[in-house]
């Protein structure tokens, strides 16, 4: 599975896991607007590895960590010296599984839902001829849209988990490839972004355009939308564009603004977000410089030139690929090129007055292309952080290359948000877990970049969309391997019935050549 990260210590400076599958690294040669990738090669990219283990001082302190220890019952001690599923569904039967309840409570449900977390890839969902850029649930899970390079939204049934396909539509001004999508609050719309000056919103149920508008530009540079939300209320859109600005268009009158995050506008602003479902004034918008900025609606257009951010936060070494919020209204993370994932309290903002993090933010900065260049050495194992960092937590683990990668928390009534899952450029799902900072899985099953993915809100289950041109569904299996065992004779010398020093050999080389002959890859 590789469902493992390795931890080093010392100075040693190497970047890949060992050959544990019996394959060396491969180079990918990759032209200006594709990657060119061998099949058969797609085991051979190893996760890279990490020196030192998470630092946990300062997020075991923090508040989140206790509501996720809380939410699942971890924070609970068992009576019984080892604690087994039989016995918690016996005393569920006498009553005695919860207080005041004959059933299990929220956080006890959590707890065994979290122990089968999804490991595996199922079943192949979707096979095209082009790239896969986006995957996404509804809110109540009972519809999947992916978008592909081929010009096609797709909608399918996801309330019973077969999937079958309900629509297919042709989206407009395409350009290079649908870069994002997302569902109106009530279901019944959807929202897609191209390489364009575009937004566009349609009905699930129909194959006609509802409506668009188009951004008003005055440079005549090309525009791409690379991230956008619908707004708590469903009567806003935000979209991170690529000359260096968020654009806030609304649903009825199709009127725009364009909120500038930067003077110059080389900068692109790779995604947005809204803090939570509750507050529809508050965005976060990531930028390519790594800069976290969130904005108030309500006063951010009152500037002629640069907007102003209600606050700010450094960290990232490199540009923000995905933004996601814990919806809790305080906390979101981030995934960014300099091969991290941080977790942030927006209630404690990156001191930034006088702008010495700003300036050394900006001079660390490595001129690398993430799309074909290899990861820089340092970004994997950097010596220390960022003067104003913030963040409470930072996983590494992954690799962030090729596209905008998407990183989410794992849904709350189902995990507890204890998770944070991922696409790789190592062609695998990443599960980190929250609260230790290690890798709980890495599920292996496409050939190249996991460029989105989706975690059921209900359901144990993964979608996963790539650009070797697969859509997966990933769920938890239990893993059946049996493991070849060796007889033994039974020594006719000694208490102990340990075999004899002859016989043990024998029976080891038996067990190292039914290894070698059993070996998975």
């Amino acid at each position: 599975m590789g469902n493992s990260i390795a931890y080093l210590s010392g100075d040693d400076d190497i970047l890949e896991v060992p050959d544990v599958y019996g394959y060396n690294v491969i180079d990918f040669t990759v032209n200006e607007m594709d990657l060119q990738v061998h099949p058969q090669d797609y085991h051979r990219n190893n996760l890279p590895v990490i020196r030192g283990k998470p630092n946990l001082n300062r997020f075991q302190n923090t508040e989140m960590y206790k509501q996720i220890m809380s939410r699942c019952t971890l924070d609970w001690k068992p009576t019984e010296r080892r604690w087994n599923l039989m016995q918690a569904l016996q005393k569920r039967e006498n009553g005695l599984a919860a207080p005041s309840t004959d059933s299990f409570s929220c956080s006890q449900q959590r707890y065994f839902a979290n122990m089968y977390i999804p490991n595996q890839k199922s079943t192949r969902i979707l096979s095209l001829d082009a790239k896969v850029f986006v995957t996404k649930f509804n809110k109540s899970g009972d519809k999947l849209i992916t978008a592909c390079q081929d010009g096609f939204v797709r909608i399918y049934d996801g309330s019973k988990g077969t999937y079958h396909l309900l629509n297919r539509i042709h989206a407009r001004d395409v350009q290079w490839c649908i870069t994002d999508a997302d569902f109106s609050p009530d279901g019944q719309h959807f929202a897609y972004s191209t390489w364009s000056r575009s937004f566009f919103v349609m009905p699930l149920d129909s194959h006609d355009g509802d409506c668009q508008w188009i951004v008003h530009e005055t440079s005549n540079n090309r525009v791409a939308v690379f991230s956008l939300r619908y707004s708590p209320t469903g009567d806003k859109i935000i979209g991170g564009s690529s000359n260096a600005t968020v654009i806030v268009g609304d649903v009825r009158t199709r009127a725009t603004q364009m909120l500038r995050t930067h003077r110059t506008p080389n900068i692109d602003v790779n995604a947005v977000s809204y803090v939570s479902d509750n507050d529809p004034n508050l965005i976060i918008a990531g930028c390519d410089d790594g800069l976290l900025k969130v904005y108030d609606l309500r006063t951010a257009f009152r500037g002629r030139t640069v907007a102003k951010s209600v606050i700010q936060f450094v960290g990232h070494y490199d540009g923000i690929t995905y933004i996601d919020s814990r919806n809790d209204g305080c906390h979101v993370l981030t995934n960014s090129k300099d091969q991290s994932i941080k977790i942030w309290d927006l209630r404690q903002p990156s001191n930034t007055r006088n702008r010495n993090a700003i300036r050394q933010h900006q001079s660390t900065m490595n001129r690398w292309d993430y799309r074909w260049d290899r990861v820089p050495r340092q970004f994997y194992n950097p010596h220390r952080a960022l003067e104003g960092d913030s963040s409470i937590m930072t996983y590494r683990g992954h690799r962030v290359t090729k596209t905008l990668l998407r990183a989410k928390f794992s849904p709350l009534e189902q995990t507890g948000q204890r998770f944070i899952y991922t696409g790789c450029g190592t062609g695998r799902i990443i599960i980190y877990d929250v609260l230790t900072g290690h890798i709980r899985e890495a599920i292996e099953g496409h050939k190249t970049v996991v460029r989105d993915l989706d975690w059921h809100p209900v359901r144990s289950e993964i979608i996963s969309s790539s650009w070797d041109t697969h859509v997966h569904l990933n769920s938890y299996k239990r893993n059946t391997a049996i493991q070849p065992t060796c007889r033994r004779r039974r020594s006719s010398v000694g208490r102990d019935n340990r075999p004899l020093r002859r016989s043990r050999r024998i029976a080891n080389r038996a067990c190292g050549g039914a290894n070698r002959t059993s070996r998975p890859y």
